[in-house]
């Protein structure tokens, strides 16, 4: 069965993702509303929920119809074909939102969507009982100036929840994020890698798995994989091809933090990740960075001056590392912020910037010496 499917992921992230699924052979992409639109089967599904490494969560689109009144909302979904999707077991879960719609109240929204997706059900299976004993089942909706999608989540909890941060240190980054800053940076597996305000160790950790092909999705579950209405198979076949592609080779990838707390937390995740071996984790000022490697990248998201630091002690800090880099002049710089004057305390101005949300923040992501080409001074 064909699907139309509906890949979602953060604010400013669209065309890392796009570039994704372009590697990933799915070229009829369309960015939509912040999400991305293709079709695939369930092998497709199975593949994006596996090795996307930036996208929040994989739907499978039921329909889009007008919806300006209860009544015509109950009819719309009463007609759409569930017994595909469903079975008399399933846990039928139903969340969304409205936004400039008739429609607004969401429990309501909530009742009528259940209602009708269960009266389709009795009708198609010609029977009214349902245990809801089965496997989970998110139906999203989404009203937006009257019309309204509703989507079923394939992927259960966001990707960014690879299964190996337990625990997170005080400003932490998702994974996804992490993966779309690498992403655009000009790290790879034959670069060395040193984040100097690594935290709890996600950028550093996720740049390994990455270099080492290790699939995002390989150590956790997913939705889809525990309906009855699915091929069982599709993901045994995703997980067999992530397998088929890891390549464990010897990485020089590294990350320091001046606090004790940050580093033992980073080397638990690079353990529960499976690149423990691969990466270096060590306590230490950012004003001893400095590297005998030559054409590295640093990618790192250092204090924002605002939960952890004064504005004024960030600005000290960055021009520190400023300062710090300044050993190291053919390697990349990427570093992502939300503060307004970092250029400035930095010492340099960017080659590029782009903006993203972190953590609800408006940031910018300064990139430097672009693919280890020092720019002109």
């Amino acid at each position: 069965m064909n699907y139309d499917i509906v890949v979602t992921c953060a604010f400013g992230t669209e065309s890392v993702l796009k570039k994704e699924l372009r590697k990933m052979s799915f070229f009829d992409a369309k960015a939509i509303d912040g999400s991305i639109n293709l079709s695939g089967d369930e092998k497709a599904v199975a593949k994006l929920n596996m090795f996307l490494h930036t996208a929040e969560r994989v739907y499978i689109k039921v329909a889009t119809f007008p919806s300006e009144s209860f009544d015509e909302l109950f009819d719309a979904v009463y007609s759409l074909p569930w017994e595909n999707y469903l079975t008399k077991s399933s846990r039928v879960i139903v969340n969304g939102k409205s936004v400039k719609s008739r429609l607004f109240s969401l429990s309501d929204c909530q009742k009528i969507i259940e209602k009708a997706i269960f009266k389709r059900l009795a009708f198609a299976t010609k029977t009214s009982y349902f245990p809801e004993n089965g496997a989970e089942t998110e139906i999203v909706f989404s009203i937006r100036n009257d019309l309204c999608t509703l989507l079923i989540n394939t992927s259960g909890k966001g990707l960014h929840k690879r299964g190996y941060r337990d625990f997170v240190g005080a400003a932490p980054m998702k994974e996804t994020l992490a993966c779309a800053l690498l992403l655009l940076s000009g790290s790879s597996a034959e670069r060395p890698f040193i984040d100097p305000f690594c935290g709890s160790g996600t950028l550093v950790t996720e740049g390994a798995r990455m270099a080492l092909g290790i699939a995002p999705g390989r150590d956790r579950d997913f939705a889809y994989r525990h309906w009855d209405t699915f091929d069982k198979s599709v993901y045994d076949l995703s997980l067999e091809e992530a397998r088929d592609n890891e390549n464990l080779r010897k990485l020089d990838f590294a990350g320091y933090d001046i606090d004790p707390d940050a580093i033992k937390l980073s080397l638990r995740h690079a353990e529960k990740a499976g690149v423990r071996n691969y990466v270096h984790f060590q306590v230490r000022d950012v004003k001893e960075l400095s590297s005998s490697l030559k054409n590295g990248v640093i990618v790192t998201n250092p204090p924002y001056g605002e939960r952890l630091l004064t504005p004024r002690e960030a600005n000290l800090l960055y021009r520190t590392f400023g300062d710090a880099v300044k050993n190291l002049p053919d390697w990349e710089i990427n570093v992502i912020t939300s503060a307004p004057q970092f250029e400035k305390a930095f010492g340099k101005k960017s080659d590029a910037n782009r903006k993203f949300f972190n953590a609800d923040k408006e940031c910018h992501y300064y990139m430097y010496n672009r693919f280890g080409n020092p720019s002109k001074k």
